[in-house]
Protein backbone atom coordinates (compact mmCIF):
# COMPACT_ATOMS: atom_id res chain seq x y z
CA UNK A 1 0.00 0.00 0.00
CA UNK A 2 3.01 2.54 0.77
CA UNK A 3 4.49 1.99 -2.72
CA UNK A 4 1.82 3.32 -4.90
CA UNK A 5 1.40 6.51 -2.64
CA UNK A 6 5.44 6.41 -3.09
CA UNK A 7 4.79 6.60 -6.18
CA UNK A 8 2.31 9.11 -6.32
CA UNK A 9 4.16 11.54 -3.98
CA UNK A 10 7.65 11.32 -5.54
CA UNK A 11 6.78 12.51 -8.50
CA UNK A 12 4.87 15.72 -6.98
CA UNK A 13 7.55 16.70 -5.21
CA UNK A 14 10.28 16.31 -8.38
CA UNK A 15 7.43 18.57 -10.60
CA UNK A 16 7.34 20.94 -7.01
CA UNK A 17 10.94 21.30 -7.28
CA UNK A 18 11.63 21.98 -10.93
CA UNK A 19 8.42 24.55 -10.93
CA UNK A 20 10.01 26.61 -7.87
CA UNK A 21 13.67 26.55 -9.78
CA UNK A 22 11.96 27.41 -13.17
CA UNK A 23 9.25 30.26 -11.92
CA UNK A 24 11.41 32.17 -8.78
CA UNK A 25 10.78 35.66 -9.03
CA UNK A 26 14.15 37.59 -9.63
CA UNK A 27 14.92 41.69 -9.25
CA UNK A 28 14.63 41.72 -13.26
CA UNK A 29 10.74 40.55 -12.64
CA UNK A 30 9.78 42.86 -10.35
CA UNK A 31 11.30 45.89 -12.33
CA UNK A 32 9.99 45.01 -15.68
CA UNK A 33 6.90 42.51 -14.60
CA UNK A 34 4.95 42.63 -18.23
CA UNK A 35 8.02 42.21 -20.32
CA UNK A 36 9.43 38.82 -22.09
CA UNK A 37 12.43 37.58 -21.06
CA UNK A 38 13.91 38.72 -24.96
CA UNK A 39 12.54 42.38 -23.13
CA UNK A 40 14.00 42.54 -20.45
CA UNK A 41 17.11 44.80 -21.17
CA UNK A 42 20.47 44.00 -19.91
CA UNK A 43 21.05 45.78 -16.14
CA UNK A 44 24.66 46.65 -16.37
CA UNK A 45 24.08 48.12 -20.22
CA UNK A 46 20.90 49.77 -19.08
CA UNK A 47 22.43 51.35 -16.43
CA UNK A 48 20.21 50.34 -13.38
CA UNK A 49 21.94 48.58 -10.69
CA UNK A 50 22.00 44.90 -9.88
CA UNK A 51 20.61 43.59 -6.64
CA UNK A 52 24.32 43.12 -5.57
CA UNK A 53 25.13 46.41 -6.63
CA UNK A 54 21.88 47.57 -4.48
CA UNK A 55 22.45 45.66 -1.47
CA UNK A 56 26.43 46.90 -1.06
CA UNK A 57 25.32 50.51 -1.51
CA UNK A 58 21.98 49.94 0.65
CA UNK A 59 24.95 48.48 3.45
CA UNK A 60 27.26 51.15 2.58
CA UNK A 61 27.65 53.44 6.23
CA UNK A 62 26.95 56.97 6.12
CA UNK A 63 29.27 59.08 5.01
CA UNK A 64 28.45 62.20 7.33
CA UNK A 65 29.88 60.55 10.73
CA UNK A 66 28.52 63.83 12.59
CA UNK A 67 24.93 63.24 12.00
CA UNK A 68 24.83 59.33 11.66
CA UNK A 69 27.14 57.92 14.63
CA UNK A 70 27.34 58.91 18.10
CA UNK A 71 31.13 59.77 18.09
CA UNK A 72 32.56 62.88 19.75
CA UNK A 73 34.15 65.74 17.42
CA UNK A 74 35.93 68.71 17.95
CA UNK A 75 33.82 71.76 17.40
CA UNK A 76 33.95 75.18 16.63
CA UNK A 77 30.83 77.64 16.82
CA UNK A 78 30.12 81.47 17.31
CA UNK A 79 27.51 82.29 19.76
CA UNK A 80 24.70 85.62 20.69
CA UNK A 81 22.59 85.75 22.98
CA UNK A 82 20.49 87.90 25.32
CA UNK A 83 22.74 88.81 28.71
CA UNK A 84 21.09 90.58 31.97
CA UNK A 85 23.07 91.30 35.22
CA UNK A 86 21.68 88.76 38.02
CA UNK A 87 22.47 91.75 40.70
CA UNK A 88 19.41 93.27 41.49
CA UNK A 89 20.81 96.95 41.61
CA UNK A 90 22.83 96.36 38.46
CA UNK A 91 19.08 95.11 36.45
CA UNK A 92 17.93 98.64 37.80
CA UNK A 93 20.48 100.87 36.34
CA UNK A 94 21.37 98.62 32.83
CA UNK A 95 17.20 97.21 32.51
CA UNK A 96 17.71 96.92 28.63
CA UNK A 97 19.87 94.09 28.85
CA UNK A 98 22.69 93.58 26.12
CA UNK A 99 24.07 91.96 23.54
CA UNK A 100 26.63 89.06 24.42
CA UNK A 101 28.93 87.36 21.35
CA UNK A 102 30.72 84.68 21.67
CA UNK A 103 33.23 82.04 20.01
CA UNK A 104 34.31 79.05 21.77
CA UNK A 105 35.08 76.01 21.08
CA UNK A 106 35.54 72.26 22.39
CA UNK A 107 37.97 69.16 21.99
CA UNK A 108 37.19 65.53 23.12
CA UNK A 109 39.99 64.54 25.47
CA UNK A 110 37.91 61.28 27.00
CA UNK A 111 34.99 59.40 26.53
CA UNK A 112 31.63 61.50 26.59
CA UNK A 113 33.83 64.47 28.02
CA UNK A 114 35.31 67.62 25.97
CA UNK A 115 37.90 70.36 27.17
CA UNK A 116 35.97 73.56 26.64
CA UNK A 117 36.99 77.26 26.20
CA UNK A 118 35.31 80.82 24.69
CA UNK A 119 35.73 84.37 24.81
CA UNK A 120 33.29 87.11 24.85
CA UNK A 121 32.35 90.45 24.55
CA UNK A 122 29.40 91.93 25.73
CA UNK A 123 28.08 95.81 26.71
CA UNK A 124 25.67 97.30 27.81
CA UNK A 125 23.85 100.92 28.37
CA UNK A 126 21.52 102.47 31.16
CA UNK A 127 21.19 105.60 33.47
CA UNK A 128 22.35 106.00 36.95
CA UNK A 129 19.71 106.08 39.97
CA UNK A 130 20.70 109.25 41.60
CA UNK A 131 20.99 111.63 39.11
CA UNK A 132 19.37 109.75 35.75
CA UNK A 133 22.97 110.21 34.08
CA UNK A 134 23.96 108.02 31.21
CA UNK A 135 26.70 105.48 31.96
CA UNK A 136 27.82 102.34 30.35
CA UNK A 137 29.98 98.88 30.75
CA UNK A 138 31.68 96.57 28.73
CA UNK A 139 33.31 93.39 29.58
CA UNK A 140 35.28 90.42 28.33
CA UNK A 141 35.34 87.19 29.78
CA UNK A 142 37.41 84.23 29.10
CA UNK A 143 36.40 80.78 30.19
CA UNK A 144 38.01 77.41 30.20
CA UNK A 145 36.23 74.47 31.65
CA UNK A 146 35.25 70.61 31.18
CA UNK A 147 32.36 69.85 28.85
CA UNK A 148 30.20 66.93 28.91
CA UNK A 149 28.23 65.86 25.70
CA UNK A 150 25.52 63.09 25.96
CA UNK A 151 23.72 61.74 23.11
CA UNK A 152 19.85 62.37 22.53
CA UNK A 153 19.92 60.93 19.14
CA UNK A 154 22.53 60.83 16.24
CA UNK A 155 21.31 63.95 15.48
CA UNK A 156 20.68 65.82 19.20
CA UNK A 157 23.11 66.11 21.75
CA UNK A 158 22.80 67.51 25.27
CA UNK A 159 25.69 69.08 27.26
CA UNK A 160 27.14 71.58 29.61
CA UNK A 161 29.81 73.20 31.27
CA UNK A 162 31.34 74.12 33.97
CA UNK A 163 34.77 76.08 34.95
CA UNK A 164 36.61 78.90 36.08
CA UNK A 165 36.45 82.18 34.40
CA UNK A 166 38.69 85.61 33.94
CA UNK A 167 37.05 88.57 33.46
CA UNK A 168 38.06 92.42 32.43
CA UNK A 169 35.35 94.73 33.25
CA UNK A 170 34.98 98.46 32.51
CA UNK A 171 32.50 101.50 33.11
CA UNK A 172 32.11 104.51 31.79
CA UNK A 173 30.17 107.15 33.62
CA UNK A 174 28.66 110.54 32.32
CA UNK A 175 28.45 112.01 35.87
CA UNK A 176 30.74 114.65 38.14
CA UNK A 177 30.15 113.08 41.10
CA UNK A 178 31.88 109.40 40.21
CA UNK A 179 34.84 108.87 37.94
CA UNK A 180 34.44 109.20 34.49
CA UNK A 181 36.02 105.68 33.75
CA UNK A 182 36.55 102.45 36.28
CA UNK A 183 37.62 99.40 35.62
CA UNK A 184 38.73 95.56 37.00
CA UNK A 185 39.50 91.93 36.42
CA UNK A 186 39.64 89.39 38.27
CA UNK A 187 38.26 85.43 38.61
CA UNK A 188 35.15 84.40 38.71
CA UNK A 189 33.10 81.24 37.21
CA UNK A 190 30.55 79.95 35.04
CA UNK A 191 27.97 77.40 34.06
CA UNK A 192 26.28 76.65 30.44
CA UNK A 193 23.95 73.72 29.19
CA UNK A 194 22.50 73.87 25.91
CA UNK A 195 21.24 71.55 22.82
CA UNK A 196 23.28 70.66 20.17
CA UNK A 197 21.48 70.03 16.51
CA UNK A 198 23.56 68.38 13.95
CA UNK A 199 23.07 68.38 9.93
CA UNK A 200 24.35 66.28 7.02
CA UNK A 201 26.80 69.01 6.36
CA UNK A 202 28.89 68.49 9.91
CA UNK A 203 26.93 71.94 10.53
CA UNK A 204 25.18 72.19 13.93
CA UNK A 205 22.92 74.57 15.85
CA UNK A 206 23.06 75.04 19.01
CA UNK A 207 20.36 76.64 21.72
CA UNK A 208 22.02 77.59 25.09
CA UNK A 209 21.44 79.24 28.86
CA UNK A 210 24.49 80.48 30.98
CA UNK A 211 25.06 81.72 33.96
CA UNK A 212 28.44 83.25 35.18
CA UNK A 213 29.30 84.35 38.65
CA UNK A 214 32.18 87.59 38.44
CA UNK A 215 31.97 89.63 41.59
CA UNK A 216 34.51 92.74 42.14
CA UNK A 217 34.92 95.81 43.09
CA UNK A 218 35.85 99.28 40.84
CA UNK A 219 38.62 101.66 41.01
CA UNK A 220 39.36 104.25 39.24
CA UNK A 221 42.15 105.59 36.46
CA UNK A 222 40.64 109.05 36.76
CA UNK A 223 41.29 109.96 40.67
CA UNK A 224 43.16 107.63 42.74
CA UNK A 225 42.08 105.82 46.01
CA UNK A 226 38.48 105.81 44.84
CA UNK A 227 37.32 101.91 45.23
CA UNK A 228 33.53 100.85 45.48
CA UNK A 229 31.71 97.81 47.28
CA UNK A 230 32.33 94.59 45.57
CA UNK A 231 29.01 93.95 43.47
CA UNK A 232 28.49 90.57 40.92
CA UNK A 233 29.21 91.72 37.54
CA UNK A 234 27.80 88.07 35.82
CA UNK A 235 24.70 87.06 34.90
CA UNK A 236 22.42 85.16 32.77
CA UNK A 237 22.61 84.45 29.09
CA UNK A 238 19.93 82.93 26.63
CA UNK A 239 20.81 82.88 23.16
CA UNK A 240 22.14 80.38 20.18
CA UNK A 241 24.97 79.29 17.81
CA UNK A 242 25.83 78.48 14.87
CA UNK A 243 28.82 75.96 14.61
CA UNK A 244 30.85 72.88 12.59
CA UNK A 245 32.13 69.27 13.72
CA UNK A 246 35.19 68.66 12.20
Amino acid sequence: MLKPLFCLILPSVLLTQVFCEEVQPTLEDFLFPDKEESEVPDMAASGVPDKEKVEAQVSEPCPTVACCSREVMPILEVKAGYFFFANHTMRKIYDDGGLDVQLSGSCPVLDGLNLYGSVEYLSKHGRSLSGDQRTSVWMLPVSLGIKPIFFISPRIQYYFAIGPRYFYFHQHNHSSYVPTNASRNGIGGFVNTGFNFLSRKNLLIDVFGEYSYEKTHFHSYDKTHVEGEKVQVGGFVFGGGLGYAF
